[in-house]
């Protein structure tokens, strides 16, 4: 079997970038929503909508190098009856992902939550909504020195 399996430190890495702009995300929205102004809602929620993103990526990250030592194991779990028909690994960072791939052509996950990707999309997507939510709010607000001119 071949393995294209990638080492725990760029896995260690990605799991504290992730968890480090999860929690300074959540800090700046909630401060965002709490301060008030224009936009402030949108600012704030898109901040948390990214949050939320960041902090799925770094739980399908955790369940990469949870497993890392146990590839063939991860395989074997999430699909008992294809596992004698599995050939090699195949791993993506983006989204996190464990292929497991056959000698026939085709592959089934392991180890990575199905629903972490959808969760991470959908969460993104709310993100740049609210991001251009924001920003059209505070171009239709006029400066303030505009205003005491």
């Amino acid at each position: 079997m071949t393995s294209s399996y990638p080492a725990a430190l760029p896995l260690l890495i990605g799991i504290v970038a992730a968890a480090v702009t999860a929690f300074g995300l959540t800090g700046y929205g909630f401060s965002a929503i709490g301060r008030g102004g224009p936009g402030a809602v949108a600012r704030g929620g898109a901040a948390l909508a990214g949050a939320l993103t960041a902090g799925a990526y770094a739980w399908g990250l955790v369940s990469l190098f949870l497993d890392e030592s146990g590839t063939a194991q991860a395989c074997r779990d999430a699909n008992p009856s294809l596992y004698g028909h599995v050939s090699g690994y195949g791993v993506s960072y983006l989204p996190p992902a464990l292929d497991c791939r056959m000698s026939s052509g085709g592959s089934y996950s392991a180890a990575v939550p199905g629903f972490l990707t959808p969760v991470m999309t959908g969460c993104a997507v709310i993100a740049v909504t609210l991001v251009l939510i924001a920003v059209a709010e505070h171009r239709r607000i006029p400066p303030v020195e505009a205003l005491r001119r």
